[in-house]
């Protein structure tokens, strides 16, 4: 009788341990960042890159280093609070620079596109490196990638977030237009 009561304590003890566990982590989203490539002249979705972080963070911030291109320039995007370069790109001037992180891209035909759209209200963006202070119809240039299935998946997973992006430029002087990609930065 000792031994029953012995184990029946040591079972409840092991389910309670058991069910604690498995309630804090089917609560826990996973913390992503997705970067997605939309041609410049034509607004078309060339391709995205998903990272998934091990650890969470209460908010998101992008730093950023830049170095001008006054032969060979850079931009560095940074997630801070996880001090993760999510972007590293070149700048050249009369060049044509090129992205050295993420070093590839998911093509745009690997992404489902819907035919409807989850009912969240239009994003609010934000340019995180615009050094010319071009005003963008950003809504517009959004329009590539809102049909996208993991696009209307991070906007419900986190509605008020706020969509980064900003125009990579990897030649600038005479730059070829043909060349320049928005950059999309989402946190679900």
């Amino acid at each position: 009788m000792k031994y029953l009561l012995f184990f029946a304590l040591v079972c409840i003890q092991v389910s309670c341990v058991s069910n604690s566990n498995t309630d804090s982590n089917t609560s826990l989203t996973p913390n992503k960042v997705l970067l997605l490539k939309v041609d410049y002249e034509t607004n078309t979705f060339e391709g995205g890159n998903e990272t998934t972080f091990p650890s969470s963070t209460a908010s998101f911030t992008l730093t950023k280093q830049v170095i001008p291109p006054g032969d060979f320039g850079n931009i560095k995007l940074f997630y801070s609070e996880l001090n993760y370069k999510l972007f590293d790109g070149d700048i050249i001037w009369m060049g044509d620079g090129q992205i050295h992180f993420p070093t590839s891209f998911l093509p745009a035909n690997q992404y489902i596109f819907l035919n409807t759209l989850v009912p969240i209200a239009d994003p609010v963006f934000e340019n995180v490196y615009n050094p010319d202070n071009t005003n963008y119809n950003y809504s517009e240039i959004f329009n590539a990638i809102r049909y996208l299935e993991i696009v209307n998946q991070y906007r419900a997973s986190n509605p008020n977030a706020t969509v980064k992006l900003f125009l990579y430029t990897p030649g600038v002087g005479v730059g070829d237009p043909s060349q320049w990609k928005w950059i999309f930065i989402i946190k679900n």
